[in-house]
């Protein structure tokens, strides 16, 4: 049998598996790459719609256990031959509700697997830990909507409580809304009154599950906003209720972007289901979240001291060093430039070390792909523990690495001016430091960079002078024409301005 390991090291080596038996599908994941900041390595799913017949037999039907356990026995195949025996094997809604779910169980286990049968409470709070995983101190709701129920759970940074669930999935919506908008409305009203739910006013709602992120598209594209992956996605609750509004009126029509058109057929129902949440939780903000239960149970499994490390630093490193970049060098160069790049703004300078690297990392691609490429990673690579404001930030930094400080107004749009200046002055001081000490430890050493007095002042030791060229002398001036202020160089105790 294949089973599931605590998580207690950092080798970028292990690879980990979650089965996810759904209502709606069925799916494998292989989880890789630094444990904090799994990066997936394999994503298959299979629509199975084990749940879909649930509401008039009350079972699962013969057609869709056989397609599921085909899926499924296909996914023992694959793990098999790809050396992977860490796998965890959850089953959710369908089999927990249905009057066959144990002998549907006894069938999958038959495979080599070892499923587990979530309670309601342990699915909602295994969501929420996703969402923590994936916004390390958020404090809200988790929604997390399934083919056969809808979660909520209360978090307050550290923990998970108050988990319920509810027969809200994505395969019952249209049957419930059938009966009219209110009487769902009611039903809805009715349910988490039931479940005494009262908390989640004024803080963000973080919602999980397909369905939602297709609203999310969907809006974005109503929005014209500059990003698309729906992922950290925040939306203040009134913009959302008045463009999902729109959505639960009439069917959908025409190409929305990255939506499938299965996907798009539901979109009224869970918009429905949404707007109704919000009205009666009343939360300040919708966040979108791309991790939910597979990522929340890899979570739970991780040691104290893996789950404390920065998700997007993990992350980050990693994709540096697959480009030979080491974390020691992000650092230095980080170092080097601290006294320029001073910060007060929270959260900025663990940022900035994660442009310095994605800087550094930009190098070792062609030189006509670097600056297209590294705004590509800024802003639509799928980096957990940041939002959009701060993919803003990592992306004109990455401009300012070439040595330009004009970038896109849509920016703006996406973080303030502050902000952006500040990621400016990151770009052009990484830019002068990779230009004149080519990331070399002893010039580093040998060499200061300072702003002090109006002036900024480069001083260069004698080991490293021949390093002081035409070419830097340019790049310490732009640097500080940006800054409005002197540049000077302090070359072996011969000091230089203007």
């Amino acid at each position: 049998m294949f089973e599931s390991k605590r998580i207690t090291g950092t080798s970028m080596n292990d690879r980990h598996a979650i089965i996810d038996i759904g209502s709606n599908s069925v799916r494998v994941v292989v989880y890789g790459g630094p444990p904090r900041a799994p990066t997936v390595l394999l994503n298959e799913k299979v629509t199975a719609k084990l749940g879909k017949a649930m509401g008039e037999t009350g079972e699962l039907s013969d057609k869709a256990m056989k397609t599921a356990l085909a899926a499924l026995g296909r996914y023992a195949a694959l793990l098999r031959l790809m050396g992977i025996t860490d796998i965890e094997t959850v089953a959710t809604a369908a089999a927990r509700d249905a009057s066959n779910g144990a002998e549907f169980l006894a069938a999958v286990e038959a495979l080599g697997l070892s499923p587990r049968l979530l309670s309601g409470e342990e699915e909602a709070t295994a969501s929420a830990h996703g969402v923590m995983a994936a916004f390390p101190g958020a404090k809200g709701v988790v929604a997390d909507l399934g083919g056969g129920s809808l979660e909520l759970t209360e978090i307050d940074g550290k923990t998970a409580r108050h988990g319920i669930t509810m027969p809200f999935g994505t395969l019952r919506l249209e049957a419930l809304r059938a009966t009219g908008a209110q009487k769902f409305a009611a039903r809805v009203r009715k349910a988490l009154k039931a479940a005494d739910w009262s908390e989640g006013a004024g803080m963000p709602m973080y919602l999980v599950g397909g369905s939602w992120r297709a609203l999310a598209r969907y809006a974005m594209a109503k929005l014209d906003w500059p990003l698309d992956d729906p992922h950290g996605w925040e939306v203040d609750t009134e913009t959302a209720i008045r463009i999902f509004r729109e959505v639960t009126a009439a069917k959908i029509k025409g190409d929305v972007p990255r939506i499938s058109a299965s996907r798009l057929a539901s979109l009224p129902d869970a918009a429905a289901l949404l707007c109704v949440l919000a009205n009666e939780i009343k939360p300040a903000s919708l966040v979108f979240s791309a991790w939910g239960l597979r990522e929340g149970l890899l979570f739970r499994r991780m040691s104290p001291g893996v789950q404390a490390q920065d998700p997007m630093l993990a992350a980050v490193t990693a994709f540096a060093e697959t480009l030979d970049v080491s974390p020691s060098s992000g650092t230095m160069v980080a170092g080097w430039t601290a006294e320029v790049c001073a910060t007060t703004e929270p959260g900025h300078e663990r940022l900035r070390l994660a442009a310095t690297l994605l800087a550094l990392a930009a190098q070792r691609i062609e030189p006509n792909l670097r600056m297209e490429q590294a705004m590509d990673w800024a802003l639509r690579k799928r980096w957990i523990g940041i939002g959009d404001r701060e993919r803003a930030i990592l992306a004109v930094a990455a401009i300012a690495n070439t040595g330009r400080t004009t970038f896109p107004d849509e920016y703006l749009r996406l973080a303030s001016a502050a902000d952006l200046r500040e990621a400016v002055t990151w770009g052009l001081a990484t830019r002068l430091c990779r230009k004149f000490s080519g990331c070399i430890a002893q010039s580093l050493t040998h060499s200061s960079l300072d702003l002090a007095d109006g002036k900024l002042v480069l001083t260069v030791g004698a080991p490293v002078r021949p390093l002081y060229t035409e070419g830097v002398d340019k790049d310490l001036r732009l640097l500080a024409n940006w800054l409005e202020v002197e540049p000077a160089t302090k070359l072996a105790n011969v000091v230089t301005t203007g």
